[in-house]
């Protein structure tokens, strides 16, 4: 089965969850993280008419975005950014991993240097993984006031990223906490530069768990692109 193939059994998957919360399947945004898998694969899907990847690596992101000819696809980064890649930024649709003070300051610092806006979504540690990075969640609202207070940064949402050997019980209740919050947020006055559009949550194994309690983003790498190339993991 080819990756065509199974994006298409995906997107079933979604419109089924979809309609089971209620939900339009053109409600729910799916993420293809290509991670290790090829450009060729990335480029067969966006000839499908795909139009958002996701990548862990900014290294990695940069290869398929010069190599991806596709107009309309849109680059999201998922995985931890280090500060020292901030200047690789600016073709990325949307940073999904701003999980950190000391990152926000740096990048804000150097969009408003070049005159750059980022996109981004504040990565939120709902399980208080010390595994895990992200925003504690009673820290969320301090976090987004002091974010949209320096300039360079619209914030779109929040992201969160489970544990692995999690239960379904204890991925939908961290899912329905987070859904939650950004339901609370999304009632709330916020600054100029910040908004609740997306909430990302979800990977392949749990992305129905996330519909269920509220995503409109789910990021799904292995159902689509496993063995593709025999390395993706």
């Amino acid at each position: 089965m080819n990756v065509v193939q199974n994006l298409a059994l995906v997107k079933e998957r979604i419109a089924r969850a979809a309609a089971a919360a209620g939900k339009a399947p053109q409600d729910i945004t799916l993420v293809a993280v290509s991670k290790l898998a090829s450009a060729e694969a990335v480029q067969a899907l966006a000839a499908a008419g795909h139009g958002d990847f996701g990548e862990n690596r900014v290294q990695e992101g940069r290869k398929k975005l010069a190599a991806v000819t596709a107009d309309d696809v849109r680059w999201h980064l998922i995985g931890r950014l280090q500060t020292n890649k901030i200047k690789y930024l600016s073709p990325f649709f949307l940073i999904q991993s701003l999980d950190r003070w000391e990152l926000a300051e740096k990048m804000s610092s150097y969009a408003l240097n070049k005159g750059l806006d980022f996109q981004c979504l504040v990565q939120v540690n709902v399980a208080e993984d010390p595994a895990k990075a992200g925003i504690l969640l009673q820290e969320v609202d301090d976090f987004i006031e002091g974010v949209a207070a320096l300039g360079g940064i619209t914030l779109r949402g929040l992201m969160t990223i489970t544990a692995l050997d999690a239960t379904a019980q204890q991925t939908r209740q961290w899912f329905d906490i987070l859904a939650g919050k950004f339901a609370a947020l999304s009632q709330k006055p916020l600054p100029e530069n910040t908004e609740m559009r997306w909430l990302s949550m979800g990977m392949s194994g749990d992305f129905e768990l996330a519909i269920a309690a509220g995503a409109n983003m789910v990021r799904v790498g292995s159902a689509i692109f496993a063995g593709e190339d025999g390395q993706y993991a």
